[in-house]
């Protein structure tokens, strides 16, 4: 009789064992919906927060419908944009912006965006009172399509020079927080009050540190031929660019692996922490697949580009004008951003 007890106590013991990592994945999973669910409510909530204090006029300028043309065409670059500017706003309506981006972005996403905008004043003052463009760090744009919480599909925008965040939700669900764009010119701030900031510094330095830690035949993998090249599909709703070949993760060792994680996680950091674990686990199960194609030179000051791109990513990154001073960088997912399909 004990032997029996024992036997099914064992086999009991089993079953829960085998079973545990199944149910781990399970409240993981729970879990992670949960967050990304209280994520997209404080997203709506800090959206329906801003128009319920602006006024008629500036709501207008605001408000598009979700099926507006608008709604796609996104682009980094100074040009005329429509939305309400931060300079059309009172410091409560621009405080309530900023409450709205640590929503989406987290606190380091939006010190990101913060510190793009501060090297505006930084170009205004190198290019001095005959500048092509306003350089102004309130020049950057709320766009609001569609009606925060309710069914239906809306998104919101916020964009300006050398920034673009994009967020679809379909009622308090996010379903996209891609395209997302970061830009640094001056790459390294050389004079003032802001001297030896690098908004984008730690990406291009891990992206160079992986590539000299490379041996002569994982370089000639990850070289391409050519010159630097621009970051892809920028204005595209879905990312239609070829991505190149490059050196594959499986043919890395484990420092050149951490050091290509922490390249790919100093990206995804700059978004909320319930947003970013599809592209972030896609990463830990399927490292072997993501791969790196460099273009240009290896020395610092030198031009180049690369892109890394995974399963459920794609990592584009520049820097070769104003003499390798002056980068454009973004993050994008393999499919559903703006709520529509995958890659083209």
């Amino acid at each position: 009789m004990n032997k029996v007890v024992f036997l099914s106590s064992g086999v009991l013991l089993l079953a829960v064992w085998l079973l545990t990592p199944a149910l781990d994945r399970q409240l993981n999973s729970v879990e992670a919906a949960a967050s990304s669910a209280r994520t997209a409510e404080a997203i709506t909530a800090a959206v329906e927060k801003i128009l319920g204090r602006l006024g008629a006029n500036q709501k207008k300028k605001t408000l598009f419908a979700f099926s507006d043309e608008e709604r796609l065409n996104w682009h980094f670059i100074p040009r005329p944009r429509k939305g309400l500017p931060l300079s059309k706003m009172n410091p409560e309506q621009q405080r309530l912006v900023q409450e709205l981006l640590v929503a989406s972005l987290g606190e380091t996403g939006t010190r990101t965006v913060n510190d793009v905008r501060s090297l505006e004043s930084v170009l205004q003052a190198i290019e001095g009172p005959n500048r092509r463009f306003s350089r102004d760090p309130e020049h950057y744009y709320l766009s609001v399509f569609g009606s925060p919480g309710k069914k239906e599909q809306w998104g919101w925008r916020f964009e300006g020079h050398h920034l673009c965040v994009n967020f679809t939700l379909e009622g308090k669900k996010v379903l996209s927080s891609t395209p997302l764009f970061y830009g640094a010119n001056p790459a390294i701030v050389k004079s003032g009050p802001k001297k030896g900031l690098r908004v984008l510094g730690k990406i291009e330095d891990l992206g160079r540190e992986l590539m000299l830690n490379l041996d002569k035949s994982q370089l000639k993998t990850a070289l391409g031929k050519g010159k630097p090249e621009e970051v892809k599909a920028t204005q595209s709703a879905t990312y239609n660019a070829n991505l190149p070949t490059g050196l594959a993760a499986r043919s890395m060792n484990k420092v050149q692996t951490k050091i290509l994680t922490n390249l790919v996680l100093e990206h995804t950091k700059n978004m909320d922490a319930s947003l970013r674990k599809e592209m972030e686990t896609s990463l830990s199960k399927q490292l072997e697949n993501v791969q790196i194609a460099w273009r240009g030179k290896l020395e610092p000051g030198e031009g180049h580009s690369f892109i890394v791109h995974g399963p459920a990513f794609i990592i584009s990154f520049s820097n070769f004008q104003n003499n390798a001073a002056h980068i454009h960088s973004s993050l994008r997912a393999r499919k559903g951003e703006f709520g529509l399909g995958g890659e083209k």
